[in-house]
């Protein structure tokens, strides 16, 4: 069995976007609290929903994911899937994102839908490009 999330995940997928959402609003709560008459309340509400809408979207998606021998055991922490790896169309990841994000397409829709979302275990290697585990897994699994 191989784990190929990092063992951030839950991390990543409940308690950031949780302490980003509550402490971003406890941290200007005076100009939130302002109310539309000050200029600074809609500049922080614009970039609070913006961002906020970005880290749900990259990182409140992620799942668990293993490899055992052919097949991927999927979970995103309240129900777990197991896909053949047959079903696999493609491998892909960010570029520029931190954390990185690595996912697979699928041939046909799980539960989890078409494409399955996760942040990869860290690796030593930093800079510019997609993770290492991006062309391991697309050689591993011969796509």
């Amino acid at each position: 069995m191989k784990e190929l999330s990092s063992p951030l995940t839950f991390f990543y997928k409940f308690i950031f976007l949780a302490l980003w959402i509550v402490g971003f609003g406890a941290g200007t709560h005076k100009v939130l609290l302002a109310g539309p008459d000050d200029p600074r309340w809609s500049q922080y509400m614009i970039v609070w929903a913006a961002l906020s809408i970005f880290i749900f979207f990259s990182c409140g998606n992620v799942k668990k994911v293993t490899l055992q021998g052919r097949k991927l055991q999927i979970s995103n922490f309240l129900r777990t899937e197991e896909i053949d790896v047959d079903d696999i169309e493609s491998v892909d990841g960010s570029t520029f994102l931190s954390p990185r994000l690595v996912w697979f397409t699928l041939k046909t829709p799980c539960s989890f839908g078409r494409k399955i979302t996760f942040i990869p275990a860290l690796r030593k290697v930093r800079g510019i490009g997609k993770h290492p585990l991006v062309q391991e897994l697309a050689e591993e699994l011969k796509l």
